[in-house]
């Protein structure tokens, strides 16, 4: 990252063999969605490369690309509200129902590891914005908690707390997974 951050084009190439794959997979952790990974991906590329000049050199390189993609996320989860209210507003006047379609039945078949990855997500996706970014950061991305810190901008005691509620959350989760199928044998 400093000799790009210098202006050496040619270290591109090696910086985003590097870090395209751990900017992806932090932003499916966050988002859930592959195509929208994907997406951010890219913008938080062009992002690296548009601010690369403002990088300190001797810094670690990765929590400087994750707080440029977690950005890109927050960004796109705000377009998509706006989008999302408008589209309501719309559907409002025109008075159509809008109803979802009901999920498809899970079968016995569905693997228990399975199943359990599936709360895990749903789980981590019900959690507030902040609370998922520092979980996925310290378990998923390995961050320690100070550069989690960085990443999000706030203080360590605020990212031990809001992985400790993401934590929580899951725990009772799976708590009540595991009940619930004990009822059921």
């Amino acid at each position: 990252m400093e000799s790009y951050a210098r202006g050496d084009d040619s270290a591109f190439a090696e910086l985003f063999r590097i870090a395209a794959p751990r900017l992806r997979g932090f932003l499916l952790r966050l988002s859930g969605d592959t195509a929208l990974a994907d997406d951010l991906t890219q913008e938080a590329i062009l992002r690296i490369h548009l601010a690369r000049g403002s990088f300190a050199a001797s810094s670690a390189a990765l929590p400087w690309m994750l707080a440029i993609a977690r950005n890109a996320f927050v960004d796109h989860t705000r377009r998509e509200g706006v989008r999302r209210a408008a589209r309501e507003r719309i559907s409002d006047r025109d008075d159509e129902p809008g109803g979802h379609a009901a999920p498809e039945p899970r079968g016995d078949e569905v693997l228990a590891a399975r199943e359990t990855a599936e709360l895990v997500r749903r789980t981590l996706d019900s959690l507030p914005a902040i609370q998922r970014e520092a979980f996925v950061l310290l378990r998923f991305e390995g961050l320690s908690v100070s550069q989690a810190a960085q990443v999000l901008g706030a203080s360590e005691a605020a990212v031990k707390v809001r992985a400790f509620r993401a934590y929580e959350a899951l725990r009772s989760a799976l708590r009540q997974e595991g009940e619930s199928h004990s009822r059921r044998k």
